[in-house]
């Protein structure tokens, strides 16, 4: 069920942002391009990494079909990116909604991104507040990407949760909550990601969106894996310059998605971690012995 209190409409403002487009998309089609010899403590390091939550808290993912859009580049690569990013949402297990879709999934190409977001909460105030009306504050990143989430909370049933205005809480019914089941899930409503035109300098449009599918489908900090071994798309962007990055998304991170989005909603984040462990070892052992492509 779709949460009735958003509506994203296309930017009216985004077209001029771009004077110059990125590369044209790889001509492949292909989802993966790298295979990687894994360790289960790699694994772990993945997952948790990318799976950060407070005690007691939940992964989100979106609970209904994405419809993702890209606005500041040519029509071209509007197109593409957001052909693609439908690629892997399909391939990832996550439903994906028809093309003529309102967006929740969006990523806008600017040159300053510190001079587009307050434009953007003044024309487009439904992307900075919540379920509850709260306002959202999205992350002050000092790099040249900007992510967040418009989140509310659904109900066991997967029915969007009643409010109480002057209490900011959520109602719930459940007759299955306890201590090991929780009574409501948090749910994606949309996904936005702001991006600086010069960072995408080297990058395909392929790449650009395979990033923007890591961001935006799940809630992932590429920070956090300053320190890991796995390989992954979710470097595109801060790698330096002439460094070697991944073409497309890989193995790694495909199977992080179909994991998340295959864990059980209605659990806390612990077990979710565990189960999306477990399928992501599944998912690597298929490939560990291919060759890399």
């Amino acid at each position: 069920m779709r949460l009735r209190w958003l509506l994203l409409a296309p930017l009216g403002f985004a077209s001029p942002v771009a004077a110059q487009a990125p590369p044209p998309a790889a001509e492949s089609s292909e989802i993966i391009v790298q295979g990687h010899r894994y360790r289960d403590q790699d694994v772990s390091d993945f997952i948790d990494a990318l799976t950060q939550t407070r005690m007691g808290g939940q992964l989100s993912k979106f609970d209904w079909a994405v419809c993702p859009a890209a606005v500041g580049l040519s029509e071209h690569h509007r197109r593409a990116i957001a052909a693609r990013m439908r690629q892997v949402a399909a391939a990832a297990g996550i439903k994906v909604a028809e093309v003529s879709c309102r967006p929740n999934a969006l990523v806008i190409v600017t040159r300053d991104k510190k001079q587009l977001i307050p434009a953007l909460r003044k024309k487009y105030p439904a992307y900075f507040k919540d379920a509850l009306g709260d306002r959202i504050k999205p992350p002050n990143q000092a790099g040249p990407v900007t992510v967040w989430h418009v989140e509310g909370r659904l109900d066991s049933n997967g029915i969007a949760a009643a409010q109480d205005r002057e209490s900011k809480y959520y109602i719930v019914e459940s007759y299955d909550s306890s201590r090991l089941i929780p009574a409501s899930r948090p749910a994606f409503a949309a996904g936005i990601l702001v991006v600086e035109l010069k960072a995408l300098a080297g990058l395909t449009a392929t790449q650009l969106a395979d990033y923007a599918a890591m961001r935006l489908f799940a809630r992932t900090d590429p920070a956090r894996l300053k320190n890991g071994s796995a390989p992954t798309i979710l470097h595109a962007i801060d790698a330096p310059m002439g460094s070697a990055v991944p073409i497309t998304l890989t193995h790694w991170d495909l199977g992080f998605l179909r994991a998340l989005y295959s864990a059980g909603p209605d659990q806390f984040a612990n077990r979710q971690r565990n189960e999306m462990k477990r399928a992501l070892r599944q998912d690597l052992r298929k490939v560990q012995d291919r060759p890399e492509r």
